[in-house]
């Protein structure tokens, strides 16, 4: 199952809320965000979580002592997840939207469906909350993976939340609202949908904390602290290999140029510390300087080391620039 999968079976597996408001709040947050509204004000609940209907049915009679009215038909899809259809009939449909403010009267007395989140459905602190967890059980999706700890590829996804709307009036409430527990969120148009984001890691996990996702929150901790000891292992593998890479072509620049003083002039022109140096790196190419600093006799420091190595180079590249002087052509 995905990362948002689970975090939303531990909300729904979680205690109802306490406060007969919040029930409310949290039903209501559900109906807005994967509900579907006839015409007569029935609903339908569309989800890929069987235990959102007890859910449902929990919130539904602790705020009205009934559960009469709803009911659940399973849609089964070979190699794909169930689907689950929760309806709820005109009559209870009509109450949770008149009772969440979804439903009110203009001022010619007509009934029309309020596009935002009233202010009298989340007036107390403990229904914000609420409302904000019913929303997640009803159009949370993230794009985050968790990998077994024994996988030391590095994983290149970031952590991304996301909770879909049918209106911007919707989307743009719900964004305020997360704004005020501190978490920051974007809003853009997908399509017909209108799509609220989280991109950073540590407002995702404030946001999976505030709607009680605890078992979550621990688990994307987990990935935090796994994810930086794959990087910095990463880090540190390719200084290594960026060392190493450095080391060889310095060794190999070094050879060439020991190589063309012997096949020019001779390495016994060179004075005695040079052609001691010069016949310990022919014998020794893969050694580092340190190495070298310790063979020779008497031993050296590294520094010393690659400052005769640079003048070896350098020698040879004197010697190639005077011989490409005698072979140039002399014009009259």
């Amino acid at each position: 199952m995905s990362f948002s999968y689970d975090a939303k079976a531990e909300i729904a597996n979680a205690d109802l809320p306490a406060n007969k408001c919040c029930n409310l709040a949290e039903l209501s947050g559900i109906v807005r965000t994967c509900g579907k509204i006839a015409s007569d004000y029935s609903i339908t609940l569309i989800t890929e979580h069987d235990c959102l209907f007890k859910r449902v049915t929990g919130l539904v009679k602790n705020y009205y002592a009934t559960t009469s009215g709803i009911k659940l038909t399973t849609l089964t899809r070979p190699n794909l997840p169930n689907k689950y259809y929760i309806d709820i009939d005109s009559e209870l449909g009509e109450k949770i939207l008149t009772d969440s403010y979804v439903l009110r009267e203009n001022y010619l007395g007509q009934k029309e469906i309020n596009n935002g989140i009233s202010v009298k459905l989340i007036e107390n602190e403990c229904c914000q909350r609420e409302f904000v967890k019913g929303v997640f059980l009803g159009c949370a999706s993230a794009n985050i993976v968790i990998k077994d700890i024994n996988n030391l590829k590095k994983h290149t996804g970031g952590y991304h939340l996301e909770f879909s709307f049918a209106n911007s009036t919707l989307a743009g409430d719900f964004s305020h609202l997360l704004s005020q527990y501190g978490v920051y969120s974007k809003m853009i148009q997908r399509k017909k949908m209108f799509v609220v984001y989280i991109k950073e890691a540590e407002l995702v996990s404030d946001t999976l904390a505030l709607v009680g996702a605890n078992n979550a929150v621990l688990t994307l901790q987990n990935e935090f602290a796994v994810r930086e000891v794959r990087n910095q292992l990463n880090r540190q593998i390719n200084c290594l290999n960026s060392n190493i890479e450095k080391m060889v072509d310095a060794s190999l620049k070094q050879i060439a140029a020991i190589e063309y003083i012997e096949e020019t002039v001779g390495l016994t022109t060179l004075p005695d510390n040079l052609y001691e140096l010069c016949l310990l790196r022919l014998a020794n190419p893969n050694e580092t300087l340190e190495n070298l600093a310790k063979l020779m006799n008497p031993p050296l420091t590294k520094s010393g080391i690659n400052h005769r190595l640079r003048k070896i180079v350098r020698i040879a590249q004197e010697l190639q620039d005077e011989l490409e002087v005698e072979e140039e052509p002399k014009t009259d």
